[in-house]
């Protein structure tokens, strides 16, 4: 174990430690900013509460969330459509967007769930939404992180090792360092069996009950197990865990369907569901391009194509894709993807760049220098100009020698 680790280790400890004393002392209660007093019956609630708090503002200021007002208030919209008769009515639930491609969604007890862009760029319609976002508000409604909470809460040990799996999982070390234990508790572990599978059959029966086809949200896990399938990998999450994804779809399909689905409506809403998450399955194809998940990016760049058929970014991405994947054929691909992107657009200077950069690899330096002079006059302010001047300099000096 390295130091970075071990004294990541040693402040998990002692965040826990003193979560620990503070839920089983007898002193006078924390305060909190966003907690009616009415809605928090024990010390030990509302000392998780505060603590959810304070680890959500560590987390949203370190640049993991995912900025998109419109996509946001939409999310919350499709909450708003599911809110139970059961819910407190001073618990406001609310969704934000994690910049992570991988699959997961959790929920803090205090109302807030966080969604990662790759699980909401892998689904195909708003009855898959729904029926995340309502098991996840299953979990604050019935008070699962509490009861989580003070099962685990001597178990030191186990919380340390969530944060272990996130550390090792590539692509979720700037979320295992910003994360605390109730997140992580929440984010990995999970709850005990019995509370996951009262959220999956409750969030279940509340979109159905919002008039979401059934179907469509058992598709959900069809649609997982084929991504883990792809990848050849699982991930620490939920819906990146294959025996846990069979094991729920297993159960929810007893569940009873409802005679009547309005089948229209339930197609309207996945357009709506498709329009809205527009440039975020763009944004999170490059997350897993910068992984090399270059199968699932390709997925999410279909998808968006599906919506915007015209689209030079998307292009540029399927350039991008088979440009570093680098496979036979793949540069022709990649060449071929990147033209299509300059004819929808001639002064988007990131194509001319990637085709010098192939051009480069080949040792065409002639052509490669004529790109890469057409991306610095496209784009004279470039973050990378003085990296495209190197190439520029070394395509010249190969003339001249």
């Amino acid at each position: 174990m390295n130091m970075r680790l071990s004294k990541l280790f040693l402040h998990l400890s002692g965040l826990l430690l003193l979560a620990v004393a503070t839920a089983c002392s007898t002193h006078s209660k924390p305060e909190i900013s966003l907690v009616p007093d009415v809605l928090l019956a024990t010390e030990d609630e509302q000392m998780l509460w505060q603590k959810s708090e304070q680890e959500q503002r560590a987390f949203e200021s370190n640049g993991l969330i995912y900025t998109n007002t419109e996509l946001e208030d939409y999310l919350n919209q499709v909450v708003a459509n599911l809110k139970s008769e059961d819910a407190p009515a001073d618990l406001i639930i609310r969704v934000k967007v994690i910049k992570n491609p991988y699959l997961n969604a959790f929920a803090y007890p205090n109302g807030m769930i966080y969604i990662h862009s790759g699980l909401l760029a892998r689904m195909d319609n708003e009855a898959q939404l729904a029926a995340v976002l309502a098991h996840e508000m299953t979990h604050c409604i019935r008070r699962h992180a509490l009861q989580a909470f003070r099962k685990y809460r001597n178990q030191p040990a186990f919380l340390i090792a969530i944060q272990q799996t996130l550390l090792k999982s590539k692509g979720l070390q700037a979320l295992a360092h910003s994360m605390g234990v109730t997140g992580a508790m929440a984010a990995i572990s999970g709850y005990a069996r019995e509370l996951e599978a009262e959220a999956d059959l409750v969030g279940y029966e509340w979109a159905v009950q919002a008039g979401y086809n059934p179907k469509e949200v058992l598709s959900l896990f069809d649609q997982m197990l084929s991504d883990i399938a792809q990848v050849g990998h699982e991930e620490p999450f939920f819906f990146g865990s294959h025996p846990k994804i069979r094991q729920r779809a297993e159960n929810l399909q007893k569940s009873p369907m409802p005679a009547n689905i309005d089948i229209r409506a339930t197609h309207k809403r996945s357009e709506l569901f498709l329009a809205k998450l527009d440039t975020l399955l763009l944004d999170n194809a490059r997350l897993d391009i910068r992984l090399g998940r270059f199968q699932i990016a390709r997925g999410g760049v279909d998808k968006y194509l599906r919506i915007k058929p015209d689209d030079t970014r998307a292009y540029f991405l399927l350039g991008e894709i088979h440009r570093q994947r680098g496979h036979n054929n793949d540069a022709k691909k990649a060449l071929s993807y990147y033209s299509r992107a300059i004819t929808l657009d001639p002064s988007y200077a990131a194509p001319h760049k990637a085709i010098g950069l192939i051009h480069y690899k080949k040792g065409q330096r002639a052509l490669a220098k004529k790109f890469f002079e057409s991306c610095l006059q496209l784009s004279p302010d470039s973050s990378d100009q003085a990296y495209i001047r190197g190439y520029l300099k070394q395509c010249t000096l190969s003339e001249e020698g």
